[in-house]
């Protein structure tokens, strides 16, 4: 009801704090497909201020991260991916994860326990699999290999210096 009141006059901009909240799953993608369609078609400027960082995803070409009063980061959400790509890793847990960590070290000398896992700078899809045959040549079992997401919600938390769920 609110952005319908809002758009009466036909405004350049409209600012909305938490849009989504409290919609169901069908009242979020319709909010969602409005909110794309006012933008595209009538070419109305959306600021929108959410803690809902899937949703800011799905929507927005730029955005401005902002923890504890400080802009942490401004600029277009591809930027943000690419300026993020680099903080990327592979989360591995073992039978051994001791063993298996001086193994890693060996190819991966940036190799480190983390959290009760091991954890390695992002590397190709072909050296994880190298990895896995030498643990497992070993004699451990391999319980997990995975990479970090890059959804918005880890770029934040490497931004704010806190580590990723």
């Amino acid at each position: 009801m609110s952005i319908a009141v809002a758009l009466l006059h036909s405004p350049s901009l409209l600012i909305l704090d938490e849009p989504t909240n409290g919609l169901d799953p069908n009242g979020i993608i319709e909010m969602r497909k409005l909110l794309i369609k006012l933008n595209r078609e009538n070419g109305i400027t959306i600021v929108i201020s959410s803690h809902l960082l899937a949703e800011i995803e799905r929507l927005a070409t730029h955005v401005g991260i902002i923890h504890h009063g400080r802009m942490v980061f401004q600029g277009p959400i591809d930027e943000l991916r690419r300026k993020q790509q680099q903080n990327l890793t592979v989360c591995l847990r073992t039978s051994d994860d001791e063993t298996a960590l001086r193994i890693i070290a060996e190819q991966v000398p940036a190799a480190r326990m983390e959290e009760g896992r091991i954890v390695t700078p992002a590397m190709s899809n072909k050296d994880i699999a190298q990895i896995n045959r030498v643990l497992i040549g070993r004699g451990l079992d391999v319980h997990e290999i995975r990479t970090t997401s890059n959804d918005l919600e880890t770029i934040f938390m490497g931004l704010i210096g806190e580590p990723a769920p």
